[in-house]
């Protein structure tokens, strides 16, 4: 084996290692990490049955235990909340009141919050359901000419500390996967460069890129079922986490299958390539 040929096929090696970490680094950066990638997974759990009913269920509750109701409108009050329980999801402005929900919930766990809201969740994961609480209190005055003060916040804990801490950690590294990124994307170009026929390391690197995508989908299947087994904090945390794993894979399966359609183009180039190459070499030798 040639030096160029060593130093072809380490590039190859290490474009493939630094890919099979950037690429999955690089979605929970821009899906879960940001904002607006978190808003845009979690936004739509907001429009499943299921979950809205759990959730309007725990507004109501939350509503009921942080306000007094005097005694001559409590049976009024019965009705507002049982068709809020039952029909807050049909209210017009209930997807703005879920965004900032989401919007809350992803500042409070990534520790974009105000000092005054770090105290609160510090400890666990939550999800901050006050915006919802705060529409509860808006249609209840429109049906009873009573306003009255809720809490700022509502938070619903997702689950126990330790997992925390793993979503601390995401938040930590993940940022940083273009420096993985950049160094694939030098390593690959270095394997073109020293190799002497530079058709094989496409062939390669296609292929290797296909083993990736395959691999990616394994390990999303294995997450999934992992974070799955964690324990849950209440019937609301349960529905969110299913709900919200089930939208990532799927998000994150996108990125897998063109990542899988890239790869495959590159194999299919360096296959052609090569051929060509191969028959100009005959043709050479023969002349």
């Amino acid at each position: 084996m040639t030096l160029r040929t060593f130093v072809s096929a380490v590039g190859v090696v290490l474009a493939l290692l630094l890919t099979a970490v950037a690429v999955p680094a690089a979605w929970v950066d821009q899906n879960i990490v940001k904002e607006e990638g978190f808003v845009r997974i979690a936004g739509g759990l907001g429009n499943d049955p299921d979950f809205q009913s759990r959730l309007a269920t725990a507004a109501v509750g939350t509503f009921e235990s942080s306000v007094e109701l005097p005694g001559p409108i409590q049976s009024l009050a019965a009705d507002a909340l049982r068709n809020a329980a039952t029909g807050m999801q049909s209210w017009s402005d209930y997807p703005a009141a879920w965004e900032e929900t989401v919007r809350n919930s992803h500042r409070l766990n990534f520790g974009a919050a105000p000092e005054a809201e770090e105290s609160a969740a510090s400890t666990a994961l939550v999800l901050d359901i006050g915006p919802l609480v705060r529409l509860i209190r808006d249609h209840f005055a429109e049906a009873t000419r009573i306003r009255l003060d809720v809490p700022a916040q509502s938070l619903v804990s997702l689950g126990e500390p330790s997992h925390r801490q793993l979503v601390e950690r995401v938040a930590t590294f993940a940022p940083m996967w273009w420096i993985a990124a950049a160094g694939a994307l030098v390593a690959g170009l270095l394997a073109l460069a020293a190799a002497r026929r530079r058709s094989l390391v496409l062939v390669f690197l296609g292929l290797g890129g296909l083993a990736l995508a395959a691999l990616w989908a394994a390990g999303a299947d294995f997450a999934g079922n992992m974070v799955g087994n964690l324990a849950s904090a209440n019937g609301v945390a349960e529905l969110f986490k299913q709900e919200f794993l089930t939208a990532a894979r799927t998000g994150f399966g996108q990125w897998t299958l063109i990542a899988a359609v890239a790869s495959g183009v590159v194999f299919v180039l360096g296959v052609i390539s090569t051929v060509v190459s191969g028959r100009q070499r005959s043709r050479s030798a023969r002349s």
